[in-house]
């Protein structure tokens, strides 16, 4: 009995030992069997070209799904309700690539909302997309208006403080590619473009269906032409109603197209019903701020426009001929903006080319001797602050201006030649008027200079400022 139990007690331990002998073996070839990355590359194709879409079939994770300490980002079944979603921001832009040790290719994605980072398994090859993502055009082919369909934006879409229509690229086209941009700046309020006249010439939809026009015209708004607005946000005038509307034409004694929008009249209905619009304010005032805008000029009192306007009738065009506006310059009006100034204060002007003390330089700008080109429009016709800014960042003479010198002590205690040097913060929208300036604030910065190499400084004031 004892020698069977000792014999069994043996084999049983004997057995132990084996089975804790397997695990110890299957713990180090578990250890052994995470991947390790050979490559980690930028991918430096053309960034349209790497958009890409989950395929739902991978998880997202932290590091190459197989390398060790790779954490889970988003599982298989976000990947899925991604790979499905209608929404733009679920749209992927893949920027690395890495390659394992055993051959296969993870892809660094980011979601073009930002709220998904991170490696996902690509396939086995580099030369595609593979495994859980796949090339994706994130915009498809619509149909564009006609080149001379002419349309305006809703007033729904018209803001001083928000822009919910002008887009560089469709919206959620293009990873952070946003809002239209003017001059640099990103476009915040539509107001200046209430009354602008578009023509297109491409048009997309998006993941989530929404359609994008691409602006080919847009006469005194030449800064949006060639990017995007959304078509939920203009409306067609050429949308003609004949039963109540008269079409309105504006064009130039040689032919050329100004601008055309439909009138509602008032006083009757029915096509082909006569209707003297000779008197109506409403269309003079319309049709003059179209032309206008378009940098002409109309006068509804003219004689052949009366004619044209008594003989009116419901469902019919009317002809009216605008002349081009006379061209106006204007100079520049500079306020300045020191470092702790609530309120920019209006500049002087000196021709001295130094000063005794700094507080006698501050808000001084030494006269422009340069020749210059002034800010020139169509007299009568808007411009907007933007188109004013771009003016004076663009000019030689204006997107720098300076105070006189002056001698002040540097942080080392050593006594310095310093000067202001002015550059353009902002400007305010405007019309076009010989009588008046553009208006503009620009930012003071004190910056270390040479001594000046004479009391005043030399050359004739060109009229570059109104200060």
């Amino acid at each position: 009995m004892q020698a069977s139990l000792k014999k069994s007690l043996y084999l049983g331990l004997a057995a132990l030992s084996f089975v804790a002998a397997g695990a110890a073996a299957t713990t180090t070839a578990s250890a052994k069997s995470y991947a390790t990355v050979k490559t980690n590359t930028t991918l430096t194709t053309a960034a349209t070209d790497r958009n890409v879409n989950l395929t739902g079939t991978n998880a997202i994770y932290t590091k190459a799904g197989t390398v060790k300490g790779a954490k889970i980002v988003a599982p298989t079944t976000t990947a899925k309700k991604l790979n499905k979603s209608t929404n733009g921001s679920a749209n992927f832009r893949a920027y690395r690539v890495a390659t394992t040790n055993r051959g296969s290719v993870y892809y660094k994605v980011v979601s073009f909302d930002g709220s998904y980072r991170g490696w996902v398994y690509g396939g086995k090859s580099t030369s595609k997309f593979a495994g859980g993502v796949a090339s994706y055009d994130t915009t498809k082919t619509a149909t564009a208006p006609s080149s001379s369909a002419v349309y305006t934006l809703k007033s729904s879409a018209v803001s001083t403080t928000s822009n919910t229509a002008f887009y560089a690229q469709p919206a959620w086209a293009e990873y952070k590619i946003g809002r239209a941009k003017v001059n640099g700046v990103t476009l915040t309020s539509t107001s200046a473009y209430k009354d602008t006249q578009f023509t297109f010439s491409d048009a997309v939809t998006n993941r989530a269906g929404d359609t994008f026009y691409k602006i080919a015209t847009a006469p005194g708004a030449t800064d949006l032409v060639g990017q995007w607005v959304a078509a939920s946000a203009v409306t067609s005038p050429s949308d003609f109603n004949a039963s109540t509307q008269v079409k309105i034409n504006i064009t130039t004694t040689d032919g050329t197209s100004v601008a055309s929008f439909n009138y509602t009249p008032t006083t009757a209905t029915g096509e082909g019903t006569a209707v003297d619009l000779s008197s109506d304010s409403a269309l003079s005032t319309k049709a003059d701020d179209a032309a206008t805008a378009a940098g002409y000029k109309l006068k509804t009192s003219d004689n052949v426009n009366q004619a044209a306007l008594k003989a009116a009738t419901i469902g019919g065009t009317v002809t009216l001929y605008a002349t081009k506006s006379d061209q106006v310059s204007m100079n520049t009006t500079v306020y300045i903006a020191q470092s702790g100034s609530v309120t920019p204060v209006k500049a002087t002007t000196t021709s001295d080319a130094s000063v005794t003390k700094p507080s006698d330089a501050e808000n001084v700008i030494v006269t422009p001797t340069t020749a210059f080109t002034p800010f020139t429009g169509a007299e009568g016709a808007t411009y907007t602050a933007a188109d004013a800014l771009a003016y004076l960042n663009g000019n030689s003479t204006l997107k720098t201006l300076y105070s006189p010198k002056f001698q002040d002590t540097n942080a080392s205690g050593t006594t310095t030649w310093y000067e202001y040097v002015y550059t353009p913060q902002s400007a305010s929208a405007g019309t076009y008027d010989a009588s008046e300036s553009v208006q503009a604030v620009y930012t003071a910065t004190k910056t270390a200079t040479t001594a000046p190499t004479g009391t005043t400084t030399t050359g004739t004031a060109t009229g570059a400022l109104d200060n």
